[in-house]
């Protein structure tokens, strides 16, 4: 069902602290080129046709991936990996502790979203194409494990914290979930629909019982696992009032705080807004402009520290980071307990 929100939640604290970095995006509908794998001291983004690593307490911007032959339409990180990918299927993968990087093409179209993850000890590389497929490959080795099929290309897809699911989406409203088995094959279980247009982003919970897709019609959906029913959808701050909601108001991305009880989900639309929303009740949001009145400014992409203490958010002009307020957020108000 459609909720409305309260709009008076608190849950960021602004301003934001501006850092001056630029980022860019390679392509008009793939925003999530910002990542914060390890500490709220270091986040990467993309410009041009490199990934930079920026210290936030030295302000130090360093090269992670220089010169690539592409400028990335997505990267990731993950298990000690960043990874870019590109147009023309490119792939540059780096692991972080060393110098050890591998670049390679994995055929097919665009290279749409990656996601670096763990299985049975073992590091695999999920790339997701336009050519209607999810390459998973074994990591530092890059060997194909296998090829997923669907019935459309491929935007995102995201393997839930404990391993065992795979959510996955693209073209089209249909949400497909996997199951991972313990040998590590991929079995499609079930086929939801979002809502009437294509998903590009999608994110589990960090208890790896709910899960979010964000729709290019305005809309995040969220489910429950144990239910085939649509939990709650989500509008975004633009699009009810905008004839083309694509225009604007398109939800890009998508992420759940990563830890602790923090319980938040953030989501981006096409351009100026960012909106959170409490990952308890969903009855709670804030949005928060990342442009200046009077302008519009893409939005590259969002992430949470792994402690969920931060926020980074890519615009054109610079990354913002705002801090959660986890004092509030460990406090449970009487009856917003389920």
């Amino acid at each position: 069902m459609t909720v409305f929100l309260r709009e008076d939640a608190a849950f960021l604290k602004t301003p934001p602290r501006k850092h001056p970095q630029r980022t860019t995006i390679q392509h008009w509908q793939l925003r999530d080129l910002v990542a914060c794998p390890t500490s709220r001291k270091e986040v990467f983004y993309v410009n041009q046709n490199a990934v930079y690593s920026l210290n936030t307490e030295t302000q130090e911007a360093t090269p992670a991936l220089r010169d690539l032959s592409f400028s990335p339409t997505s990267m990731t990180t993950g298990c000690g990996y960043l990874a870019a990918g590109g147009q023309r299927s490119q792939v540059m993968i780096r692991q972080l502790s060393s110098t050890w990087h591998a670049q390679t093409t994995v055929g097919g179209s665009i290279n749409n979203a990656m996601n670096i993850s763990s299985h049975a000890g073992n590091t695999r590389l999920l790339i997701c194409n336009n050519d209607q497929t999810i390459k998973v490959y074994s990591l530092p080795g890059l060997q194909r494990i296998t090829s997923i099929t669907l019935p459309t290309a491929v935007n995102y897809a995201s393997v839930s914290p404990d391993g065992r699911k795979m959510i996955a989406v693209g073209d089209t409203p249909d949400v497909f979930l996997y199951n991972i088995s313990p040998s590590g094959s991929y079995e499609r279980v079930a086929t939801m629909s979002a809502s009437t247009d294509a998903g590009f982003s999608c994110s589990w919970n960090q208890s790896s019982e709910k899960f979010a897709v964000a729709s290019q019609d305005g809309f995040v959906s969220v489910w429950d696992i144990r239910s085939s029913n649509k939990l709650v959808q989500l509008g975004s701050k633009q699009a009810g009032g905008d004839a083309n909601p694509q225009v604007k108001g398109a939800c890009r991305c998508v992420k759940f705080s990563t830890s602790g009880s923090i319980d938040l989900l953030m989501y981006s639309e096409h351009v100026s807004y960012v909106n959170v929303v409490d990952a308890r009740s969903f009855n709670e949001r804030q949005s928060i402009r990342v442009s200046p009145p009077g302008t519009d400014q893409h939005i590259s992409g969002i992430a949470f520290s792994p402690d969920s203490k931060s926020v980074f958010i890519g615009s054109e002009s610079c990354l913002l980071e705002l801090e959660v307020d986890t004092m509030t957020r460990r406090c449970f108000p009487e009856g917003s307990i389920n």
